[in-house]
């Protein structure tokens, strides 16, 4: 099957990245995509016989006096050209803390300021900052109410008024287990669907923005875990990262006539020819959205070789679905290298391009059925 690699021009993408230990918290990339290293299909080992392009931050996170507290963790999120930042609690440091610090950095060109807008009410250590519909929500992972119950779960940012609003609550008592964390959400159809996991469980869960009330979602059983990290959904699948390297699945989505949120067995997609630099795991991944079937992959991890720098590698791929079969062709594969300032290494924590606006369907395009396809073949 023959594809025309060269249907659509990628022009930027910004990578928020979030470093661990070191001088900065994180700092934020602006990458060409193809102005460096994609010039062809991937093979192999792409882009790894060529020294690999050189990343240079467009800001650095954080200088005084915004200077957050040292051991916490940055989640990241765009709204429009806004990327906003929330500062949570770092699970793998001894002492809890809550941060009290949230930033706003406007990516557009004619304008490169940060400043601080307030946080959530009230404080909480550790959370998810989720864009939907043009609006910033920050939801409390339910860890959090086994040390401060009785708090709202789920709170929306007001720009003009710069302060949030509680909304209802997630109803915890229905979940498996309260010791639960986020694995990832997804925007569609009028409702914010969160997925949640631990060692033995998993849910989802959805939010109605319209009526403000938490719905059950009824996931089929599988040996996948729901979505990871912010999901795309496109005519009713949502597309998401695996606990799995290389690995998309595919869920499909529908709303039953009795309003009853349902979320199908996922379609494993593999992608297999990526560059592979010497990095070593865990990775950390994103999925960005380029328009159509088109995604790109962002996954980083530490270098194997070098403590002062590390690889960045992005693979453009994209989802084919015809005669019954849903399948994937890797596009191109980059490798950038970014210093570590003196950090031990760096995770990436979220990724978008400003070519592209966040996929979100309306309400009134929610499928009443699933969407079937059968993965027989996956091209490479």
């Amino acid at each position: 099957m023959e594809i025309n690699a060269n249907l659509q021009t990628y022009k930027s993408m910004f990578v928020l990245v979030r470093f661990y230990c070191g001088q900065y918290h994180g700092a934020l990339y602006k990458v060409n995509l193809k102005e460096h290293g994609e010039s062809g299909e991937a093979s192999g080992d792409a882009g790894a016989e060529s020294p690999p392009h050189v990343l240079v931050p467009v800001m650095k996170f954080f200088d005084k006096p915004l200077y957050p507290p040292k051991n916490c963790l940055f989640e990241g999120v765009r709204v429009s050209s806004k990327l906003y930042l929330m500062a949570k609690e770092n699970p793998y440091y001894g002492e809890p803390i809550t941060p009290t610090n949230s930033f706003v950095f406007d990516t557009d060109p004619d304008a490169t300021s940060i400043h601080d807008f307030p946080p959530s009410k009230p404080l909480k250590p550790h959370g998810t900052i989720i864009s939907a519909y043009g609006e910033l929500y920050y939801f409390a992972h339910p860890t959090c109410f086994l040390r401060i119950p009785d708090h709202p779960s789920l709170e929306r940012y007001n720009s003009a008024t710069n302060s949030w609003k509680s909304l209802p609550s997630w109803p915890y008592e229905t979940l498996p287990n309260p010791r639960m964390d986020v694995a990832g959400y997804a925007v569609c159809y009028g409702y914010i669907l969160i997925s949640m996991y631990n060692q033995k469980d998993h849910a989802v869960m959805a939010f109605h923005i319209g009526s403000q009330t938490w719905h059950r979602v009824k996931v089929a059983k599988s040996d996948y875990y729901p979505f990871l990290g912010r999901a795309v959904v496109v005519d009713g699948v949502i597309y998401s990262l695996s606990f799995f390297r290389g690995e998309v699945l595919a869920f499909p989505f529908w709303r039953d006539s009795d309003g009853t949120c349902c979320l199908d067995a996922p379609l494993p997609l593999y992608i297999r020819r990526t560059s592979n630099p010497p990095m070593l795991g865990p990775l950390t991944q994103s999925l960005v959205y380029l328009g159509g079937l088109d995604f790109c992959l962002v996954k980083t991890g530490e270098n194997k070789y070098s403590p002062v720098h590390q690889y960045l590698c992005m693979t453009t791929f994209r989802i084919l679905s015809e005669e019954g079969r849903t399948e994937i062709r890797t596009l191109y594969s980059s490798v950038f290298q970014v210093d570590l300032m003196g950090s031990h290494f760096f995770g990436v924590n979220f990724c978008f391009t400003s070519d592209c606006e966040d996929v979100e369907p309306e309400e009134d395009c929610c499928p009443t059925a699933p969407v079937t396809s059968k993965v027989e073949t996956t091209i490479s």
